[in-house]
């Protein structure tokens, strides 16, 4: 007849038969080392899984900030566009003053045309 005694830490078992006594004891730290490698994994998972989310957020707040540049150049264009659009759209009297402002912003002048210039600084 064989008759099991369990311990306190489910760790050993007294087995006793009709001849002898044989104690098995099972190994515990196999155990651990799975756990501990299991809570080494998870936390290396959840560093990495930190480290993507502030990395993508990062870059998310750059593509923001280049988007509203790129937004502002847009607006700048349009604008350029509207005032070439409105210069081509003159009549010809308008046309012919625009072009003559434009050669005096440029340093052109009529035949016979003098430009007076104060160095008084008034």
């Amino acid at each position: 007849m064989t008759e099991e005694n369990k311990t306190k830490n489910n760790s050993e078992k007294i087995v006793t038969d009709s001849d002898s006594v044989v104690k098995e004891v099972t190994p515990k730290k196999k155990r651990k080392k799975k756990f501990i490698l299991l809570y080494v994994a998870v936390f290396v998972f959840a560093v990495y899984a930190v480290y993507a989310l502030v990395t993508q957020y990062s870059q998310i707040d750059k593509k923001k900030s280049q988007l509203t540049e790129l937004n502002k150049k847009i607006s700048v264009q349009e604008i350029k566009n509207d005032e070439i659009t409105n210069i081509y759209n003159l009549s010809d009297k308008d046309n012919e003053d625009y072009i003559e402002q434009k050669a005096k912003e440029d340093g052109y002048l009529h035949a016979g045309e003098r430009v007076f210039v104060n160095i008084s600084g008034d």
